[in-house]
């Protein structure tokens, strides 16, 4: 015996039954239903035998194979996402690891950033940072008390991942990892500051990367305005008509343009419009003249015809967008008078709006490049908090001056309509972005950022960051199917910077000092980065905030985004010799998180993709479609699940479900799990009741073909397992296993049970159906464990002949080559198919007969003794008769028509004889003891 480990104290241990007549009845230590309590005896077990020590050391020369675990903020307990995550990842694990590899996975957490700031502050007030070395501290205290947390829930689900030894991106030697390729990425001119728009979240207070976003609808003011030309450019607009030949109206003119955020007119620097198109004039309802493109003035007549009273057809075509460069008009901002420029812009179109759009560089990437590119004036007019102030030489009304966002847009389109510029104003719902934190609106807003130029070629890639990232792409598999590949593409392609810089504390310092009075970075800025890194590997990230300040320069206070430092995680763990990870598996949202990090940063130093496979999975829902939200606190207690049902009947859940699609989480599907669980148990405890024997392997030639076909189609469903495992299709491969257990519980156990139960001990029919049980059982519950890893580890320790310590130290046996049957077991196949086809004819008969009276089965036609005895053996349960007999029924149903042997069913005037050993129905008579002519020889052997 290899382990001291016990069945429950409620499991009944395994001892045959008593039997006058000698029966072979075994009730083994192990039941149906799943015990979570055993669950739990389990797991202590193999903490004190130290099972992953000695799985580790059992595949010590075995190739590696390497998950990286894409890792969850350690910022509250798990919740049922976590844990469908970690349980595929499992499930990839122990699949590894059977098919012989030595898994190296060690659990992973994000412990740096917004959500470990945000608790600490809400345990120890918002003054909590003004101790900075105090405030990092209380955040790594509180990182590490929701990893340990987290933990729990993940060893409980029945991972077999490093929880002892996990990373963790606090972990200071991991820290001046990602700060080392930070420095190098710096160094190659990557890493550039820049001035610029960039998704703001006045909640954070803090620049967001495309990663930290989420779509959303939200009701935006679409205003239209008109906007007085500067008196020279009416005169000039006129001008250029004339020399087109075309008439134009003498006198003011204003243009119309319009915005969705009115709140942005403060900021506004100019006004753009399509590179071509024709112009025209039309007279608003207030009596204004306004220009706008004909092609716009034709859709808002028919959307909103009360906005104008003349439609000024004949001025159509009188200018063309095309010959505005020349004319250079300029109008006077509407709310602020300053005088702002007419500009070609690329994304003006005449399909939206009135062909004359509002720029505010400030608070805009498309309106930022006309800054770049022409010079426009740039005003940032909002601060950290999303709320207006005072900027340059435009002074707020009191109503807007620390006013918010939403309330800015209402005051400013009052003002317009006091001034009579308001033309026409409607709320849309529009698509926009959120925090994904905080779930709030956030906005583009101009500020002095870090980022990462994605396109700059550098040293040994002349193609940048982002297309040898996409060409890496090319060369990862994706499982279960491809949704994820394009999204990742498309941000690799379309994605020109990626902010880095966050104003925040708590993470990987930007270590730059930067002049008082020039603003200039201190000219030994890579040395003193280079020093920190090596303090930060004794000291953490705290030590950013002892390293001293060189007099006349000030340290930064920006951090580096998050997914920075998650991403990097194959930096550090290629540190440890691990090299390119084999897998990872996380949520179809990490394509704009973690994989997009990954592939990036990989990108730095390799050619190669960070994973040669990834899998990505969507999320679960209620049973109307809705996505649970860790936010709202509406995921399910998997706490309370564990407790009733078992971890077991979760994972065979989570392995039940298309990945590729939603998940459904309801009671109907936990029943059905719960029920999955109980007849996986049930197929594992009949092999348990009857392998308790351990016979030598039998020669292949005195099997039975019953006991041949068994294991033949294991086999096949084996390789049909293999092929759904490797593509991440585990309902599928669960399917196939499910498959050969209907038929081996509906064929191959009923139709052995005689044996297994009367057979003489030692006789060449059982020692063939114990052996062939052995082996279907091994090689079942090792496919099994992948899902179901406590019901086969207690299935496994309950056989008192398994001769490992653990299930999980054994490896799969070699394939067999797959080739066609040979004649004898296609003909035990055919056989067996004519018998199911015979079964839908046996439950209607069991209407005709009485209540304990066997249903008969006439066979007509001329059939010898071996005939009856191979039918009887074919129908257990049923009275078989033959020849004359077969038309003395009472009642019957007619078998299918066309069969080769013709059959009825039914109510037989002749009363059978019934074995009161093996139950067998018979003609002719039973011995004193009533037991037939076979039982009674084995009895007799017995004794």
């Amino acid at each position: 015996m290899h382990t001291s480990f016990s069945p429950s104290h409620d499991h009944a241990s395994g001892t045959p039954a008593a039997s006058s007549y000698a029966l072979r009845l075994n009730q083994p230590a192990f039941w149906n239903t799943p015990s979570p309590a055993m669950e739990e005896r389990l797991l202590a077990h193999w903490r004190a035998t130290g099972q992953r020590q000695q799985l580790d050391s059992a595949r010590q020369d075995k190739p590696r194979y390497w998950l990286l675990d894409g890792p969850p903020y350690a910022n509250g307990d798990a919740h049922l996402g976590h844990l469908l995550n970690k349980t595929l990842k499992d499930v990839h694990a122990r699949y590894a690891s059977v098919c012989g590899q030595r898994v190296t996975w060690r659990a992973g957490w994000d412990c740096h950033g917004l959500p470990l700031e945000l608790a600490v502050e809400k345990r120890h007030g918002a003054r909590a940072k003004d101790n900075a070395p105090l405030f990092m501290r209380q955040c790594r205290d509180e990182a590490t008390r929701w990893k340990d947390q987290q933990a729990l829930s993940m060893s409980r689900a029945g991972l077999m991942a490093d929880l002892d030894q996990p990373w963790l991106t606090m972990d200071p030697e991991r820290e001046a990892s990602s700060l080392s390729l930070l420095l190098e990425m710096w160094q190659a001119g990557l890493l550039v500051e820049r001035h610029s728009p960039v998704h703001w979240c006045p909640a954070c207070q803090s620049a967001l990367a495309a990663s930290e976003l989420e779509k959303t609808t939200r009701e935006r003011m679409e205003t239209f305005f008109s906007v007085p030309f500067a008196p020279a450019s009416c005169q000039a607009l006129e001008q250029g008509a004339r020399q087109n030949g075309a008439a134009w109206p003498a006198g003011p003119l204003h243009l119309l343009s319009w915005t969705t955020t009115p709140w942005t007119l403060w900021a506004n620097a100019g006004f753009g419009h399509p590179q071509a198109g024709a112009l025209s004039v039309a007279t608003l309802h207030n009596g204004l003249r306004v220009v706008l493109a004909v092609q716009a003035r034709d859709r808002l007549l028919r959307d909103y015809p009360a906005m104008f009273s003349h439609a000024g057809h004949e001025f159509d075509g009188a200018l063309d967008f095309s010959q505005l460069g020349a004319l250079r008009p300029e109008a006077v901002s509407p709310l602020t008078g300053l005088v702002a420029p007419l500009l070609a812009a690329a994304f003006a179109n005449e399909s939206e709006g009135s062909g004359f759009v509002h720029l505010a560089p400030a608070f805009g990437p498309d309106d930022f490049v006309l800054h770049e590119t022409d010079g426009v004036r740039l005003d940032c007019h909002v601060g950290k908090d999303g709320r207006l102030m005072d900027v340059g030489t435009v002074a707020m009304p009191d109503a807007l001056r620390g006013a918010t966002l939403e309330v800015a847009s209402q005051v400013s389109c009052d003002l317009l309509a006091q001034s009579g510029r308001l033309v026409h104003v409607e709320r849309r719902s529009v698509e926009t972005t959120m925090c994904w934190r905080h779930k709030k609106p956030v906005f583009y807003r101009a500020s002095q950022q870090w980022a990462l130029d994605l396109h700059k070629p550098f040293d040994g890639c002349p193609e940048g960051l982002a297309q040898r990232a996409m060409a890496a792409l090319g060369h990862t598999v994706f499982v279960p199917d491809e949704k994820a590949r394009a999204p990742l593409a498309l941000m690799m392609s379309t994605r020109r910077f990626w902010t880095l810089s966050r104003d925040r504390l708590w993470g990987l310092p930007l270590p730059f000092f930067r002049h008082e009075a020039s603003g200039e970075l201190h000219p030994d800025s890579a040395a003193m980065w280079r020093e920190l890194v090596q303090r930060v590997r004794s000291g953490g990230v705290e030590a950013w905030q002892t390293f001293d300040t060189p007099p006349g320069y000030t340290k930064s206070t920006q951090s580096v985004d998050v997914w920075f430092d998650a991403g990097a995680a194959w930096h550090s763990a290629a540190e440890d010799g691990c090299g390119q990870a084999d897998l990872a598996v996380e949520g179809q949202d990490q394509t704009r998180g973690w994989f997009l990090s990954s592939f990036l940063l990989h990108a730095f130093k390799s050619a190669l993709p960070p994973f040669k496979k990834v899998m990505t999975h969507r999320f679960v829902v209620d049973e109307k479609g809705m996505k649970f939200s860790k936010s709202d606190g509406g995921t399910p207690d998997h706490k309370a699940l564990f407790a009733k049902c078992g971890a077991d009947v979760f994972r065979l859940w989570v392995c039940s479900q298309d990945v590729g699609d939603e998940m459904k989480w309801s009671g109907t599907s936990l029943k059905q799990a719960t029920q999955d669980a109980k007849d996986w148990r049930s197929f594992l405890r009949f092999h348990l009741a009857n392998m308790q024997d351990d016979p030598a392997a039998p020669r292949p030639d005195s099997l039975r073909e019953l006991d041949r076909l068994a294991l033949r189609k294991l086999q096949e469903a084996r390789h049909q397992w293999h092929a759904c495992m490797e593509g991440g299709r585990f309902y599928q491969a669960l399917t196939c296993l499910a498959q050969f257990r209907q038929w081996a519980s509906a064929e191959w156990f009923e139709l052995s049970k005689r044996t297994l139960y009367c057979a003489k001990s030692g006789s060449a029919a059982l020692v063939s159906v114990q052996w062939a049980l052995r082996e279907s059982f091994l090689l079942c519950a090792q496919m099994l464990a992948t899902v179901m890893p406590f019901a086969c580890e207690e299935a496994y320790l309950a056989w008192p002949g398994h001769p490992r310590a653990s299930l999980f130290l054994h490896e799969f046996p070699e394939k067999d080559e797959q080739s066609g049957m040979d004649p004898a077991l296609r003909h035990t196949d055919a056989m067996l198919t004519w018998r199911r086809s015979l079964q839908p004819l046996v439950e209607r008969a069991r209407a005709l007969v009485d209540k304990g009276t066997p249903v008969c089965l006439a066979f007509q036609g001329d059939q010898d003794q071996q005939s009856e005895e191979r039918l009887r053996a074919l129908f257990p349960g049923c009275f078989v008769v033959l020849g004359d007999e077969a038309n003395a029924l009472d009642a019957w149903e007619a078998g299918p028509a066309g069969d080769a042997v013709p059959v009825r069913a039914g109510k037989s005037a002749a009363r059978p004889h019934r074995c009161g050993r093996c139950r067998d129905y018979l003609r002719v008579a039973l011995d004193e003891r009533a037991l037939c002519h076979q039982c009674a020889e084995e009895v007799a052997h017995a004794r």
